[in-house]
């Protein structure tokens, strides 16, 4: 068991609604992973554990990813802004994933549909993207806005480093236009009710979690 990071945070694998505890449930036994903006690798290590995956993850924060080194499979210093970026780890041999994770980190990017779009190579031709972004019409944020509120936060919706913002409409738009097909898709929430929360998920989804395959020929 590895020391916890000061970068850590609870997985809640068992909430209904929680953002990591919906991605870790899409992904299948005994996958190869790639945890883009995998940090400190605390889920890629939940999945190492439990659902005996292979799990590589990519992070630009050195720091995190010395923690992460001691949790997965292995890890890269990849900076997703860089062209070529793909590119770069197939070189260094990581490819052929069954799953490429993007949990909460294209939202932070300035250039998230060509990231979206530089996966395909990573993947098996069987293999899937799964892409989770925060919901910025979420009611909250709409209750906020009729009160002059915009307010970042040091996490969440409105986090600080958030660079892009998404509604449901425009998260699914960016991964078709990535040249994707959605095969599923289900939202984290506040605590509330699961039923609640998919029968009005642009009111009450946090983040919208969509599973992707390829449509490209």
């Amino acid at each position: 068991m590895t020391e916890r990071h000061a970068y850590d945070f609870d997985l809640r694998l068992d909430d209904p609604v929680s953002t990591h505890a919906l991605q870790f449930r899409m992904i299948p036994e005994g996958a190869r992973v790639l945890d883009v903006g995998c940090h400190t690798g605390i889920l890629g290590a939940a999945l190492r554990i439990r659902k005996n995956c292979e799990v590589t993850g990519i992070d630009n924060d050195v720091e995190a990813l010395a923690a992460a080194k001691l949790r997965l499979n292995a890890v890269e210093q990849v900076n997703l802004e860089e062209s070529g970026w793909a590119a770069k780890l197939i070189q260094a041999g990581k490819k052929d994933f069954d799953i490429v994770l993007f949990g909460d980190v294209i939202e932070h990017t300035r250039i998230p549909l060509d990231i979206l779009r530089g996966s395909h190579a990573l993947l098996v031709p069987s293999g899937k993207v799964i892409v989770s972004l925060p919901n910025i019409a979420n009611l909250r944020v709409r209750l906020g806005l009729l009160c002059g509120k915009f307010d970042y936060a040091d996490s969440g919706i409105l986090d600080k480093t958030h660079i892009r913002f998404f509604t449901l409409k425009t998260a699914r738009e960016l991964v078709r236009n990535a040249g994707f097909t959605i095969i599923e898709e289900t939202y984290s929430g506040y605590s509330m009710p699961r039923w609640l929360i998919d029968l009005f998920p642009s009111l009450f989804a946090v983040n919208i979690i969509m599973v992707a395959a390829s449509s490209e020929v």
